[in-house]
């Protein structure tokens, strides 16, 4: 990245900080440095700070959709001092950046919140269809939840199951970052911190099968 105007950093949460420590050395004042992982806020906090004695212009980023659903068009929020430079920069290259402005951890902040909903939709999908499926009723059940949860498009619960086995160490470490933000707030977090066990052990034995042989969940 030596030489580099723009660095784009996407790693998980948590090796954030530690890719923004080894690119430390290489960057040059004035450089944009837009980390878009989906750390807790403090830990992009805590990734400004670092970067700052380099001169660095940093920039909270959060990818708020799946990217196979959109690609490069998949919306992202951007904040800090920074965020419109970065917003302008992308734009220009396809990508769909809203600069929200704030301070660093802003736009985690709202993933996170985002990643309590959607992650724990999918941890109780897979808890109540393994129940089902336990129960003997995995078919009946499967098109109930289907109803319940989506009137009109089964693919929306079949991404929930599938994204767990796909992206099972990603969305736990997500998980993890959203507890502690809840708990930072003062917030009761007994679901939050459920549906990180749930996908912690879903990561080891893998997600229920959905109803039809033809149609595993890994897949």
């Amino acid at each position: 990245m030596r030489g580099a105007d723009v660095v784009i950093a996407v790693t998980t949460g948590a090796d954030a900080l530690a890719a923004g420590a080894e690119s430390l050395p290489h960057l040059a004042p004035g450089t944009l440095y837009a980390d878009l992982s989906t750390a807790a806020p403090e830990d992009k906090r805590r990734l400004a700070d670092l970067l700052r004695p380099a001169g660095a212009e940093f920039v909270d980023g959060a990818i708020m959709a799946p990217i196979p659903l959109r690609g490069l068009a998949t919306p992202i929020l951007a904040a800090g001092d920074h965020a419109d430079r970065f917003a302008a920069f992308a734009t220009a290259h396809g990508m769909n950046v809203t600069p929200i402005g704030g301070a660093p951890g802003d736009a985690a902040a709202r993933k996170l919140l985002r990643s309590v909903l959607v992650k724990g939709l999918s941890a109780l999908v897979i808890e109540s269809q393994r129940a089902a499926d336990a129960a003997g009723l995995g078919e009946w059940f499967w098109h109930h939840l289907v109803e319940t949860v989506t009137d009109a498009d089964e693919r929306f619960v079949v991404r929930l199951l599938r994204g767990a086995a796909q992206h099972g160490t990603r969305r736990v470490h997500e998980m993890e970052a959203a507890t502690r933000m809840l708990a930072s707030l003062g917030v009761p977090h007994t679901m939050t911190l459920a549906t990180t066990t749930t996908l912690a052990a879903t990561e080891r034995t893998g997600p229920p099968p959905l109803p039809g042989t033809d149609r595993p969940t890994a897949g």
